[in-house]
């Protein structure tokens, strides 16, 4: 199976078979396509190497996060971490991920399954069959599995499903990676830093 790339200015890297265009995403018979829908890295759903990733800081003075609009290639991802008043000490953080590239839905023909990791492997939730676009929610950090102050996580998403693109059937999947940690002293210094989001699409021989 031949994995073909577009580059960032649109040229081919490397001589595909013909393809059909949908924007910026080359999709084609038998071949495994994973550059961006609208200019996101060539990479797999759910990032392994994110270490270059900027870790985004909550603190009492910065509490929430929401991809800002130009980083909206693919979704949009919302995080709150609640550190005024009266809060729980394992820190939970309520997020949300949903699915915004209009090429992506208007290939979808059926419900994706998403997969969500995190805290080292201590937080996991799934959700077997949801629309393309819509808001998956959840929360990270419980009494049984909380958070630590001042340590660092990564949350990861994944959601797979069918698409058509002309007469080709196939599949897209979209991931992102969020880096965090929590901090809540009051003298705190916040940084925001933005999640890896990447797609691809794979289209039936």
């Amino acid at each position: 199976m031949q994995i073909t790339t577009i580059r960032p200015d649109g040229k081919q890297a490397a001589a595909p078979r013909k393809m059909n265009r949908l924007g910026r995403t080359a999709v084609a018979s038998g071949v495994v396509v994973m550059v961006a829908m609208g200019g996101l890295g060539a990479a797999e759903a759910a990032p392994a190497n994110v270490k270059a990733q900027k870790t985004t800081v909550f603190t009492p003075k910065h509490q929430g996060y929401v991809t800002p609009k130009a980083k909206r290639k693919a979704g949009i991802l919302h995080a709150q971490v609640k550190l005024k008043g009266k809060y729980p000490k394992y820190y939970p953080m309520p997020w949300s991920w949903k699915i915004t590239n209009k090429k992506l839905i208007s290939i979808a023909r059926g419900p994706m399954k998403c997969v969500a990791k995190g805290l080292k492997g201590k937080y996991h939730d799934t959700h077997a069959s949801i629309p393309v676009g819509y808001i998956w929610h959840s929360k990270v950090g419980s009494k049984a599995h909380p958070h630590k102050a001042k340590k660092v996580y990564g949350l990861s998403g994944t959601c797979v499903f069918p698409v058509q693109v002309g007469n080709k059937t196939g599949k897209a999947t979209v991931g992102y990676y969020f880096k965090y940690a929590i901090n809540p002293g009051k003298k705190a210094r916040a940084s925001v830093g933005d999640p890896t989001v990447t797609s691809k699409v794979v289209l039936n021989k």
